[in-house]
């Protein structure tokens, strides 16, 4: 049996290669991945997105990154047609589609979405609505390290104790997503290097044979990836102690010229040489990893969730000096592929008890919020840089490391074998589905969307049904309910209402008074249309004064 192929909802920014985020490196390399895993079967992928301008961008990126099948496109805005099955979102999926595919059944589609930052008050809500919102047992989840997953059980938790209190039960248990921990994935193939190209990078650079190169790659953000200055105070103490020049290879780009003076500022403080490069260019990132001898990620930021570029070090070789921090712990092994730096941080909450206020409020926004986390962080400079010592005096273990992270990489954290995990989760989501299909699990609407018929149904004096007789006004002509179509004001209403000449046909179909009257059911079969569609023009021509009814079936209270 080929492995259950899901349908893909996107939109460019997920995956566009002109973005240099984390999110859109790992949405291109999970679209490569799904690429190569279905190679074979050549089976037509599902993409759902917003159309317009959007469907040929997403076909030249999909196409982009190795798909060869035929591609079929579904709006984002009709869910009522989205395929039946497994659905893949890029993020964590939203309540709103959860409460669309419920519309339709619970047993409709199962959502399977991955988290990224989960540190905005926007995700977390998200994540907290998963407690009261329409999601079911086939639903996933995935969280890309057990750091995530700890934060989820978290807002669950406390969004259960907060219901439950508020509902006056003891204890509240409401259906949940799966949430499986699967890695992001690298294609190891593509970070492997050779001696020629490690040449030619560092002669570019301009860095000297017996120079050792600690490289950063990513974001350069204070606030948003890795304050700076612990990686430059342990990279010049690492140099002061063992008398070997060391320099800082940073390979990113700022976000503006106060970020980059506030780097350069640092740099000067901790008197470390630094060279840097424009991560942006094509090329650039696997020459800085070819010439680079140690790679470090001094991660201290809620931001972080798992690293990627810890992982793609590992696949190019190099051995990893990591902050012990969230899913860093979970791809670097201590003492095998690299370092980890202890990390630690306040256990008194009202530390950040303002912090946490004033973004609530919006006294600060989201980067003040975060940058402000980073303060409580510390990275130990010391361990890092007795990290450092050590592989700066001992080349061979810098190799041994830099083998069994490349070791590693290939074979825990190879999209390969990452896709692997998700496609077993897809056949146990759509194994769920079917079982929820088959117990008929009855349509549900949200009740911000409430069928206005039903919520306002005691606003008019009667209401209409099938079953009522029309007549054609005396006083209304056929020329009548041609114009009175015809008025530009009723352009919104688009396939609606049928065109003016089919509506003076439709009326010239009623009979006249004196005559029996016509069910507005059986005047909609005569024009062919469902009596859903007659009630509507029914009421319109009402509206309009060309036609007439008997007295109400019954009486609105109020």
């Amino acid at each position: 049996m080929n492995p259950l192929l899901p349908s893909v909802f996107l939109s460019p920014d997920a995956l566009q290669s002109s973005k240099l985020m984390g999110r859109q490196s790992a949405g291109r390399g999970f679209m490569r991945g799904l690429a190569h895993a279905y190679a074979d079967q050549q089976e037509t992928l599902h993409l759902v997105h917003g159309g317009g301008k959007q469907q040929a961008v997403l076909e030249m990126e999909a196409r982009s990154t190795g798909w060869t099948a035929p591609i079929t496109h579904h709006l984002a805005q009709q869910p009522n047609a989205w395929p039946v099955g497994v659905m893949y979102y890029p993020a964590p999926f939203n309540t709103r589609m959860a409460w669309q595919r419920s519309r339709l059944g619970a047993g409709h589609m199962a959502l399977c979405g991955v988290t990224h930052t989960i540190s905005s008050s926007g995700v977390l809500a998200q994540l907290a609505d998963y407690v009261q919102g329409p999601f079911t047992g086939a639903d996933a989840l995935i969280c890309t390290s057990q750091s995530v997953l700890k934060v989820v059980q978290q807002v669950w938790q406390l969004q259960h104790e907060q219901l439950a209190r508020r509902l006056g039960v003891h204890a509240l248990k409401t259906a949940l997503p799966m949430t499986p921990v699967i890695p992001l994935g690298v294609h190891v193939d593509d970070f492997v290097t050779g001696p020629a190209l490690r040449s030619q990078a560092r002669a570019e650079w301009g860095l000297a044979q017996d120079e050792v190169a600690v490289l950063f790659v990513g974001r350069l953000s204070l606030h948003a990836k890795a304050n700076p200055l612990p990686m430059y105070l342990a990279c010049a103490r690492a140099a002061a102690q063992t008398g070997q020049r060391v320099r800082v290879l940073e390979c990113g780009w700022f976000a503006n010229d106060a970020i980059k003076d506030s780097f350069d500022e640092a740099a000067r403080a901790a008197g470390v040489a630094l060279t840097r490069i424009d991560g942006r260019v094509a090329g650039v990132t696997q020459r800085a990893f070819a010439a680079a001898d140690v790679f470090m990620s001094l991660s201290d930021n809620i931001q972080e969730t798992f690293g990627l570029t810890p992982l793609e070090a590992m696949a190019a070789g190099l051995p990893v000096v990591a902050s012990d921090w969230n899913g860093y712990r979970e791809t670097v092994r201590d003492g095998i592929d690299g370092f980890l730096v202890p990390t630690a941080q306040p256990s008194d909450l009202s530390c950040s008890l303002a912090v946490s206020e004033a973004y609530e409020d919006g006294r600060i926004n989201y980067d003040h919020y975060i940058g402000h986390a980073h303060l409580m962080v510390s990275v130990d400079v010391a361990a890092c840089a007795r990290a450092l010592v050590r592989l700066i005096d001992d080349p061979v273990l810098r190799q041994q490391m830099g083998a069994a992270g490349r070791e590693r990489a290939r074979q825990v954290f190879d999209w390969q074998v990452v896709m692997g995990q998700y496609q077993a989760l897809w056949t146990e989501q759509e194994s769920r589905r079917r079982a929820l299909a088959a117990m008929a699990v009855p349509t549900v609407r949200d009740p911000a969307f409430t069928n206005p018929l039903l919520l306002f149904d005691h606003y008019p004096s009667a209401t209409l049904e099938a079953e009522r007789l029309l007549w054609r006004d005396p006083q209304a002509t056929p020329e009548m309910a041609h114009a009175f179509r015809a008025l530009g004001m009723w352009g919104f209403s688009g396939q609606r209402l049928v065109s003016a000449q089919e509506m003076a046909t439709a009326w010239l179909a009623l009979p006249e008074r004196g005559q029996h009257g016509m069910s507005v059911a059986q005047w909609s079969r005569g024009q062919g249309w469902p009596v859903s569609q007659g009630l509507r023009h029914a009421v319109w021509m009402h509206k309009m004064g060309l036609l007439s009814w008997d007295a109400p079936a019954r009486e609105v209270q109020a």
